[in-house]
């Protein structure tokens, strides 16, 4: 699946391993989301539309982007363990998300939970914008291993954050505001990153228009495997 506008393009495959799609995209006026329903649980697929609908519906048009990210993270958090709690069959579904959100003044707001990511794109030099929440990346923070060992580690496939998963205390977002920023911004998700290496993302970023970036990254991610889900948004700022 393919969704475009002048400034901002998405794109999702299934791969070459999973038998259905569980991740999901937006793309609206002011806001972008991401999110990969997580495949261990019941209807990831459930919970990772419902987390784009609930962020995007919290996000679009407002202006006070700390708030309207928190409050858009613990919406999709409420709805997706509502929609478990109404529907047994569904319970324990969870997913992963990440957002962008621009305000009038031009100030963007990126927030996370899991290990989908965000990424900027300026100078010609890219940016991660976000830090997994898992295990393995806990223990690169430690200096355990690097982010090279990282890659391989069986703590990438243990996430330490997640929406829905009838947790006691909702999961907490990383929020960053950066004032008025200009480049291109990638949302992507494990699939994509699992896959294609950074300077590689780097490169295929730079390609043509959003549209044709997304479709150049999802190639690259099949090229290499494919193992999981991937999906892409592009946008230019």
């Amino acid at each position: 699946m393919d969704t475009s506008t002048q400034t901002a393009s998405g794109a999702t495959h299934q791969g070459h391993v999973r038998s259905r799609n569980e991740d999901a995209f937006w793309i609206g006026t002011t806001s972008w989301v991401v999110a990969d329903g997580m495949g261990g649980c019941p209807s990831g697929h459930l919970a990772s539309g419902q987390a784009v609908r609930s962020i995007a519906r919290v996000l679009e048009g407002s202006e006070d982007i700390e708030w309207a990210m928190l409050e858009a993270v613990l919406t999709a958090h409420t709805d997706i363990e509502r929609s478990a709690k109404r529907w047994p069959a569904h319970a324990g579904m969870g997913t992963t998300a990440v957002a962008a959100h621009r305000n009038a003044a031009g100030d963007v707001g990126i927030t996370h939970v899991g290990d989908s990511r965000a990424y900027l794109l300026a100078g010609g030099q890219l940016r991660r914008l976000t830090t997994d929440d898992n295990e393995a990346a806990d223990l690169v923070a430690r200096g355990e291993i690097t982010e090279q060992g990282a890659r391989e580690h069986p703590g990438q496939s243990w996430l330490t954050k997640a929406l829905g998963l009838q947790q006691e205390v909702a999961p907490f977002p990383t929020i960053q505001v950066l004032s008025r920023p200009s480049g291109r911004l990638l949302l992507c998700t494990d699939g994509l990153t699992g896959e294609v290496e950074e300077h590689e993302i780097e490169t295929l970023l730079s390609v043509g228009s959003p549209q044709e970036s997304c479709e150049a990254l999802i190639a690259a991610a099949l090229a290499d495997g494919a193992r999981d889900n991937v999906t892409v948004v592009v946008v230019d700022l």
